[in-house]
Order: structure tokens, then sequence, then C-alpha cells
């Protein structure tokens, strides 16, 4: 389970400096600050650990329990923005653009890992 948290929160982050990159690319940027990085790191584990805890709510209507998690995690990464002064670079709407590309990214590979263990799954129960 911690190994499974860990890879799924520097998965994210790479995602994330990926996204990052495209947008500094966009405006032009010559170099990423290494202490985003960490920042970016840091904010993705908050983001996983609330996600985590949003799924032990076992919401019953899963468009409310996903709608929940996209919302805890723009707006945490907008408080951030200001806290580390993102926005002296970026818009608001730009940093929100940015994390919600980031979090459908996540999901769509989270759905990938998911499909691939049930094929697991598929295959050894057809094995007995």
């Amino acid at each position: 389970m911690m190994k499974k948290a860990i890879l799924n929160i520097f998965a994210m982050t790479g995602i994330t400096l990926v996204v990052l990159s495209l947008v500094a690319l966009c405006y032009d940027a010559s170099f990423l600050c290494l202490e985003t990085v960490f920042q970016a790191l840091g904010v993705n584990v908050l983001i996983y650990a609330g996600v985590s805890l949003i799924d032990l709510l076992e919401l019953r209507l899963y468009l409310v329990e996903t709608g929940l998690k996209l919302v805890y995690s723009i707006v945490l990464v907008l408080v951030f923005g200001k806290i580390f002064g993102w926005y002296a670079n970026l818009s608001v709407p730009v940093l929100g653009g940015m994390a919600l590309v980031i979090l459908l990214l996540c999901g769509y590979l989270d759905m990938l890992s998911l499909k691939s263990e049930l094929k697991e799954i598929n295959d050894l129960i057809g094995e007995k």
C-alpha cells in the first residue's frame, strides 16, 4: 500500500513537471527553479493524502466524490500558489487549468493501472 502511494505521488509529480514545462515553454521561460520541483512534490503529497481520505468516505454518488476530489485538489493548488508565489509567473486560470489537466492525466493513468490489475485477477481466476 505504501509502495503504491509513493509511486503514485512521484508519478503525479513527474506529470506536474511535464505540464509545468509545457506551460513554461508557451511563456518563453528559459528555466525551471529547483525549489518549484520540491514545492510541487509537497503539494502532490497533500493532494494524494486528501484524495485518499475522500476515498475512505465511500460516498454513494461517484460524481459527488469525484467533484469533491477535484475541488479539493484545485483549491489546494490555488492556496499553495499564493503561499509559494506562483502567481508572479502564472495567472489563476492557467494554474487552475494546469491542475485540472494534471488530475485528469493522473486519473487516466490510475484507470489504466486498475484495468491491468483486473486483467491479472481475471487471468488468475481463469487458470483455476
